[in-house]
């Protein structure tokens, strides 16, 4: 008994003889959504609210070049003060919490965006423990 069968539709798929570090990202959502095939033919809130979280966050991590202000963020989470990690860090984000993780004093902090707050981003930042009133 002698089997047959045919294979149509194969397609040829070269490869890389090394491999690639990158994600690899499909846009066919991104071009569905650009001919209007996307989830109710509107604007996502989360991309609009992705594109304003980097340029916040980039804002803020940027400020933190001025020592004075990197001394003033560091004196705050020594010394567990609230009111001026919120001041130092900007409207969309909030303190959540303080804590020690070994030697350090942390802080963990949430920050939301977009026009529905569709995205939230949350981090910490750890400092070595030290004098509360003294940075230098």
């Amino acid at each position: 008994m002698s089997a047959k069968f045919k294979v149509k539709n194969v397609k040829a798929v070269r490869t890389k003889s090394k491999s690639s570090r990158r994600a690899k990202v499909s846009n066919e959502m991104v071009g569905a959504a650009s001919m209007g095939h996307g989830c109710c033919n509107r604007r996502d809130g989360a991309v609009e609210g992705i594109q304003e979280a980097g340029a916040d966050l980039s804002d803020l991590f940027c400020q933190l070049k001025n020592p004075v202000v990197a001394a003033k963020l560091v004196r705050a989470i020594r010394c567990r003060n609230r009111k001026i990690v919120e001041e130092l860090i900007g409207a969309n984000c909030q303190v959540v919490c303080f804590f020690h993780q070994g030697r350090f004093s942390c802080v963990r902090i949430a920050c939301t965006f977009g026009n529905c707050c569709d995205v939230r981003i949350s981090f910490d930042i750890c400092v070595s423990q030290g004098n509360c009133h003294n940075v230098f």
